[in-house]
């Protein structure tokens, strides 16, 4: 039988990963079919969904590569951190479609940065959990060095290890020192 999720993850630390680029990782798929969902929650002309979403989307992709979006609880497997943010970006677009914003503005001043608020949307559900690669996650290169997602994606074989003793609601705060 396949071990429990929280064995199965006290073992891929010791593993070493190489980097997959982000075409490939969003490629997968159950990916593809939550980014045809992103795509139908949105009102974007194409060149527009592809400036203001599939590109940082890409970014977002090779930052998180295949790490976990916990360690023993939701989306616990290689790529649950992707697969979680996809997810939420589409649950927040789906929320997004039935919005006007800026609430309580003429249709006029709502209609003209419609695309902002969408993006801006998009980045706040990539962003929600975006800390973890900071504070909760140490990464190390298979030479041994350290790695810090501020360095930009990982471009050499790795491995993960989530911290011990970290501050669970401490990723949230921090999304932002990111480039």
């Amino acid at each position: 039988s396949a071990p429990a999720t929280s064995d199965r993850n006290r073992e891929e630390p010791e593993r070493i990963l190489k980097p997959v680029q982000p075409r490939v990782l969003l490629n997968a798929p159950h990916r593809q079919l939550l980014l045809d969902q992103i795509w139908n929650n949105v009102s974007l002309r194409k060149e527009a969904y592809q400036q203001l979403l599939m590109l940082p989307i890409e970014r977002y992709a090779g930052l998180v590569q295949q790490f976990p979006a916990s360690e023993n609880h939701h989306h616990a497997h290689l790529g649950g951190l992707l697969d979680h943010t996809l997810e939420v970006i589409s649950y927040g677009l789906k929320i997004r479609q039935s919005s006007l914003l800026p609430v309580g503005a003429s249709p006029e001043d709502q209609s003209a940065p419609a695309d902002v608020w969408t993006a801006g949307i998009a980045y706040g559900c990539m962003f929600h959990d975006l800390g973890k690669i900071i504070v909760d996650i140490d990464i190390q290169l298979q030479d041994g060095s350290a790695r810090f997602p501020w360095q930009g994606p990982l471009n050499q074989p790795y491995r993960f290890r989530y911290r011990k003793r970290r501050g669970y609601k401490l990723h949230n705060v921090v999304a932002g020192l990111l480039p």
